[in-house]
């Protein structure tokens, strides 16, 4: 059985770039470039400049010619690198045994997932959906190696079968320049006639080592299988903190929704990795000069999911403007917290209200702000206009319903009345209380009904009667 997988993107970094803007401005010919000496040679290009006649290794001078409107950007290895950690944290959501292979390649180890997912060609179907999700270029290939996977994915034969002899016989069929042996052994192996990677398989590995050295020998038995080197695996980090480097200047928040709805997308993957949410974020748009614009963002609810994440965000970036144009963009996350089972029983019911309440709470704090949002306070003081108070919104505290008959609606000013007009329902209720501040009250609390059948609150002190709030 093939047990590896292997997969290669040849125009990562400039795809990925891509994938930050609109499908619409995708349309012109734009190209990575690397400089050698003097002379610019293209590394990478999208799809429109290569219908233009634009090859890769083409000096940029040369390219522009063919396509005038090429567009080209200097190519950053390091950049690169940190896309590639990046999708592996998207795969490593199905698969735990990656290893990257730097700067263009995932190696994956899909023998433990055939069961799991009910054969083969399934857990080949479930990883193609998960890549796909990024409009990314790629070549996948099976192999009973790493390194057999490997040679066909960079070669761009696609290979993806279980059954080993397929991958023997596409192997056997790779030009010698495809065997990923150094210049100075395939240099040798072709001017004594080796053309194909088969045509070196065929020799016994013993002969090989003597004619062309040990690294060869090595070489063939672990694209045979019988050496299997040491795999470094990939662990996902236990903090989320990516930057994505435009690709031209941008003014406006607006402008930023699109990169910023990729970078919540790997936040959603991160979080998933860990089965984790968050209650906080911070947004930080970074400019040409001078500090970054920093956008702190909290959550009355714990969210994980990109589609939330994204929705109140933009909320809080209404109400935020841009001093300058930005050239980068990176996405935080704090407070992350491990998520709980909301429900005991095995069939659980819909969203609780509490859950559907700091839900609405998020979204006006997004749009009027935090402090904006606000809940009645209790304090343990007997006096009614004393008793409550209202302040920010906090995740975690719950209204403290009155053991007393209260109104909803306080006077804010105690109003004088006929004792005639009304008719009592119950009471009293004697309030005495406040000695300790020099605020003392003697009260006799009612409910009562006046002309208009009204339910009020009333009370009796030495001063008399008076109507202190209304019964909703």
């Amino acid at each position: 059985m093939n047990t590896w997988v292997y997969l290669h993107f040849p125009h990562l970094l400039l795809d990925y770039q891509q994938a930050l803007q609109p499908p619409e401005q995708n349309q012109a010919p734009y190209a990575l470039f690397e400089s050698h000496a003097a002379r610019r040679t293209l590394v990478q290009a999208n799809a429109a400049a290569l219908q233009a006649g634009v090859k890769l290794g083409m000096a940029d001078v040369l390219a522009s010619t063919l396509a005038p409107n090429l567009r080209v950007q200097r190519y950053s290895l390091s950049q690169e690198q940190r896309v590639l950690t990046q999708l592996a944290q998207v795969l490593y959501q199905d698969i735990a045994q990656i290893v990257l292979y730097p700067p263009q390649g995932l190696l994956c180890e899909v023998r433990s997932l055939v069961r799991l997912h009910g054969g083969y060609q399934a857990v080949m179907a479930r990883l193609q959906s998960r890549v796909e999700q990024w409009p990314l270029r790629y070549c996948l290939s099976s192999g009973y190696s790493p390194l057999a996977a490997k040679l066909l994915a960079e070669a761009g034969t696609p290979v993806v079968t279980d059954d080993g002899d397929s991958v023997q016989q596409a192997i056997a069929a790779l030009p010698i320049q495809h065997s990923g042996l150094a210049g100075s052994h395939i240099e040798k192996l072709c001017h004594v006639g080796f053309i194909t990677v088969g045509d070196l398989l065929k020799r016994p590995p013993a002969e090989v080592g003597v004619r062309f050295g040990r690294a060869v020998m090595t070489y063939m038995a672990e694209l045979s299988g019988t050496f299997k080197p040491p795999q470094a695996f990939y662990h996902p980090p236990d903090k989320f903190d990516e930057k994505v480097e435009l690709s031209s200047e941008v003014s406006s928040w607006v402008q930023l929704l699109f990169p910023l709805k990729r970078l919540l997308q790997q936040a959603e993957s991160f979080l998933q990795s860990h089965q984790w949410s968050t209650r906080a974020l911070v947004i930080r748009a970074h400019h040409r000069q001078g500090p970054s614009t920093q956008v702190s963002i909290q959550f009355a609810h714990a969210v994980w999911q990109h589609h939330d994440l994204l929705q109140l965000s933009q909320l809080h970036l209404e109400r935020q403007q841009l001093r300058q144009p930005v050239l980068a963009l990176s996405v935080r996350l704090q407070r992350p917290e491990p998520r709980q089972a909301k429900h005991a029983q095995l069939l659980a019911g819909a969203t609780t209200g509490h859950d559907q309440l700091s839900a609405l709470v998020s979204r006006l704090q997004a749009r009027l702000g935090e402090r904006s949002v606000q809940s009645i306070q209790y304090t343990e003081d007997w006096r009614p206009e004393r008793q409550g108070g209202v302040q920010p919104w906090q995740f975690g505290q719950q209204p403290q319903p009155l053991k007393q008959q209260r109104p909803c609606w306080l006077l804010p000013q105690v109003q004088p009345i006929n004792r005639q007009q009304w008719q009592l329902q119950w009471g009293p209720e004697r309030i005495v209380s406040g000695w300790w501040d020099a605020k003392p009250i003697k009260r006799d609390y009612y409910i009562a009904v006046d002309h208009a059948q009204r339910q009020g609150w009333i009370f009796y002190s030495q001063q008399g009667w008076y109507l202190h709030g209304w019964f909703t």
